[in-house]
């Protein structure tokens, strides 16, 4: 979209639809404003198909835009933006000039299969399809697809891991500014999520008891930050410890601060953006690199799993520590704790040596041979 040469108005160029040869047909269109614009674009899609033959259902990108606004109205924004997000990045650039009565089963795999690296993106994909070929086809719309035969390609398991020590280092060696430090060692010593982090005011911290209240989230609407007064779950809602070791650099830093983490300091009353997020933490991670090389894939959410796995060298038990990491449950935990004990355990190692030449374990009589 952009305004054309010489005139205030705004111009676009859209595929209304395929000829009978299955050329795309596409039409410029005008408008004296982006709200204008759109309708118009709206209208020649809608005329298009009037007097196109061949077909007598809506194209797909038309009815996927009005099932997005009315479905998934009262959803959440984070729920909204995901729906969103699988429409106009992944599905309406392959099929959204389509009408329903062209698209194929395969069309749909297609999507996905070209994805499959990606499998949590594969997986909203399939579920967005899924709900609006249903919706489509409750409503009368003519399409064979049946979408809920969409399968997802096999889910590569993504090893979590702990800091490393080159890691740990670092991240109390690295040139940070007070903010950057502040920051990081927030993750490092507290284990919350990055949304969590991003939330905080001086007014949820508690000196004396030595607490942090969490009880509150950042998320983006695209690019602006959106303050929920709620967490990710009822059990996300809690006091967090803070370490002695953090507690007096935390209460130096918070001292004429309000909100704690905050965009450039023309903005020090807001919370912030997603792109001010993301320069904010490649900054970070540059200034770990000459320290530690491994940094180079470092996420906040892998300070989290750092945290629950030094939870879990200290003994504290996993319940108690599915509640310090605000899970609703101690699944999560359950996996990393017996992650760790297999590592303890050294059973590979163990078997191993029970089954090698040079050590065999005569089981009937518990004895070894050497």
């Amino acid at each position: 979209m952009k305004k054309k040469s010489g005139k205030n108005v705004y111009e676009k160029k859209v595929t209304l639809g395929r000829d009978e040869n299955g050329m795309p047909i596409r039409k410029s269109i005008t408008g004296r404003t982006i709200a204008e614009l759109n309708e118009r674009i709206e209208q020649a899609k809608q005329n298009f198909m009037k007097v196109y033959g061949g077909h007598d259902s809506i194209l797909f990108e038309t009815y996927a835009r009005r099932w997005l606004a009315t479905a998934k109205a009262v959803k959440s924004l984070n729920t909204r933006n995901m729906y969103e997000n699988a429409i106009e990045k992944h599905i309406i650039p392959e099929i959204g000039d389509r009408h329903f009565d062209e698209i194929t089963l395969s069309d749909l795999q297609k999507i996905i299969n070209d994805r499959a690296e990606k499998y949590e993106t594969c997986n909203k994909i399939r579920l967005t399809l899924r709900q609006i070929f249903s919706a489509a086809i409750d409503e009368g719309i003519k399409t064979n697809v049946k979408a809920a035969k969409l399968v997802l390609p096999p889910k590569k398991v993504n090893e979590k891991r702990p800091l490393t020590k080159e890691e740990t280092d670092a991240i109390f060696k690295a040139d940070f500014t007070d903010e950057q430090r502040i920051f990081v060692h927030m993750l490092y010593y507290t284990g919350i999520r990055r949304e969590e982090a991003l939330a905080l005011t001086a007014k949820d911290l508690d000196f004396e008891n030595k607490k942090i209240s969490i009880r509150k989230t950042i998320i983006f609407d695209h690019n602006d930050p959106v303050l929920v007064q709620m967490t990710k779950t009822s059990a996300s809602t809690r006091k967090v410890q803070i370490p002695t070791e953090f507690l007096q650099e935390l209460a130096s830093y918070s001292e004429d601060k309000n909100i704690l983490f905050t965009p450039p300091r023309f903005k020090r009353d807001e919370y912030m953006s997603l792109s001010s997020y993301v320069k904010f933490w490649n900054g970070i991670i540059k200034k770990l690199l000459p320290l530690a090389p491994s940094a180079e894939t470092l996420t906040a959410h892998i300070f989290r799993h750092n945290y629950a796995t030094m939870l879990s060298y200290s003994g504290i038990s996993i319940k108690k520590a599915a509640q310090i990491m605000g899970h609703s449950n101690t699944q999560m935990i359950m996996q990393i704790y017996a992650h760790l004990d297999e590592d303890r355990e050294r059973t590979a190692e163990k078997l191993d040596s029970i089954f090698s030449t040079k050590c065999r374990t005569n089981v009937e009589r518990n004895s070894e041979t050497c």
